[in-house]
């Protein structure tokens, strides 16, 4: 018995030792929408843009064993077992880490009080599409649903974005969405965030008509559990958030008050914040000012510009897919649309602007990070709208390797898992995007066929967004 017990340890070492290909067990459902399986592969004859910034790397191939980056690098030897993809006229990046989505979506209905849905079916699989692989959902409506994605989608399941599920807006009355909660006392945003961190989020979201004790309390308890936090704020300013220890501020500057001339204190007052940003000047000091403050604090700041992109003369929905709505939500968005033509210059003056401040906060060395906010009007639509932000980073000035790394390596920093995922480099996740064209001639090419790896398997973004077609706005 002795003896057999020493074998048994004996070959159980042996086998501990041999290298392992970590694999999702997918479904037939996820498998529907697989081109390449995990395995290994040899990708030959690329443009690839890693995702760090760098200059862009002309005819590279890339390897892949499971779900890791072996080796980049020219005319590389295949091999032995591994799969040969000429992939010349085509373009790689990585998989988009995207800080600003959600799972939920306008209601197609026309009611007096805002109202959103969950979209479970149609938003995982618009994401990936687009070529996020990873994404914080930024505020939830249905956290448990959200956490049941997250798994379902982990178990390979269900084709989707690797997660970072965030709490439901944490707020005090004020907002007129019936599916958010709303809280009475700072104890009860304490009770709130241990109830959520136990149910299974991993990041917390604050919104308008909270007050500085509020954030205080939700920021220290936060952060004893290791969890950050971010806000869309009003009534409490930027610098005063900044102070109190945030981590991250979502839309840019659009939501900032601190240039609310007399401001009352703890008091959100939303025409008065739109209009003391059509007031400021591009080039004021007090914008300087704020942005070297949230740089030494170390404050990121997530741009979600493609929300604000203007009506007139623009798509009906950036970066298209009009085709995937309901046909209610289709009408309402396109109706809206069109009324807007030619009756937006105010909404051109402080999208300008926001492209200009933004810019400046990442040139002051600020972490600008990125994501899209499918909520408002209807008009921003999961995985079309991921690719259309890169486009608007381009229309800000950054050149094509920046606005990469924007939405990729800095959405991984943010998250803290740089080491894992977030740019092309050898050791990391095989989340790439390959594109049918070269992305760094024409960023427009991001809306190409493409194939998404995600964990070293290759999804077909055309049939992925073939199959949620017409369900937007419903499932």
């Amino acid at each position: 018995m002795k003896s057999i017990g020493n074998i048994l340890l004996v070959l159980c070492s042996l086998l501990s030792s041999l290298p392992t290909v970590a694999q999702e067990k997918l479904s037939d459902e996820t498998l529907e929408f697989v081109t390449y399986q995990a395995g290994n592969y040899h990708l030959k004859n690329l443009t690839i843009i890693d995702g760090t910034g760098s200059e862009v790397k002309e005819n590279h191939d890339i390897l892949i064993s499971g779900d890791l980056i072996t080796r980049i690098g020219q005319d590389l030897k295949t091999p032995k077992g591994a799969t040969v993809i000429d992939m010349t006229g085509k373009s790689a990046m990585p998989g988009m880490v995207m800080l600003h989505e959600h799972m939920f979506y306008p209601k197609s209905t026309p009611e007096k009080t805002y109202g959103v849905d969950q979209m479970s079916f149609s938003f995982p699989r618009l994401y990936l599409a687009g070529g996020a692989t990873t994404i914080r959902t930024a505020g939830s409506i249905m956290p448990q649903s959200d956490i049941n994605l997250k798994k379902a989608i982990n178990q390979g399941k269900i084709p989707g974005p690797n997660m970072d599920v965030t709490s439901p807006h944490l707020d005090r009355e004020g907002v007129s969405i019936l599916e958010l909660p709303t809280l009475e006392t700072t104890q009860q945003f304490v009770d709130a965030v241990n109830f959520y961190a136990d149910m299974g989020v991993t990041s917390f979201k604050v919104y308008n008509f909270i007050t500085r004790e509020d954030l205080k309390a939700i920021v220290e308890t936060a952060h004893a559990r290791g969890m950050k936090v971010t806000g869309h704020l009003c009534s409490i300013t930027y610098r005063e958030a900044a102070d109190i220890g945030i981590d991250n501020l979502e839309h840019g500057f659009f939501t900032a008050s601190d240039f609310i001339k007399d401001k009352e204190t703890d008091q959100c007052a939303p025409f008065e914040l739109h209009q003391s940003l059509l007031n400021l000047p591009v080039e004021s000091k007090e914008m300087s000012s704020l942005i070297d403050h949230l740089v030494k604090k170390e404050v990121a700041l997530t741009s979600t510009i493609n929300v604000f992109e203007p009506y007139t003369d623009r798509e009906v929905l950036p970066g298209g897919g009009l085709e995937a709505l309901y046909s209610g939500s289709k009408e309402k968005v396109y109706n809206r649309w069109a009324r807007k033509q030619g009756n937006d210059s105010l909404d051109y003056i402080n999208f300008n602007k926001g492209k200009i401040w933004e810019k400046a906060f990442y040139n002051a060395g600020g972490l600008l990070v990125a994501g899209t906010d499918p909520t408002y009007d209807g008009r921003i639509v999961a995985g079309y709208a991921n690719m259309r932000l890169l486009e608007l980073f381009v229309e800000m000035g950054f050149t094509v390797p920046e606005a990469v790394k924007i939405c990729t390596v800095n959405g991984a920093k943010y998250l803290e898992q740089e080491s894992e995922i977030g740019s092309i480099e050898k050791g990391k996740k095989a989340d790439l995007i390959i594109i049918n064209g070269d992305l760094s001639q024409d960023i427009a090419n991001i809306r190409k066929d493409k194939i998404v790896f995600k964990n070293g398997v290759g999804y077909n973004s055309p049939k992925l967004f073939d199959s949620a077609k017409g369900y937007v706005g419903i499932r």
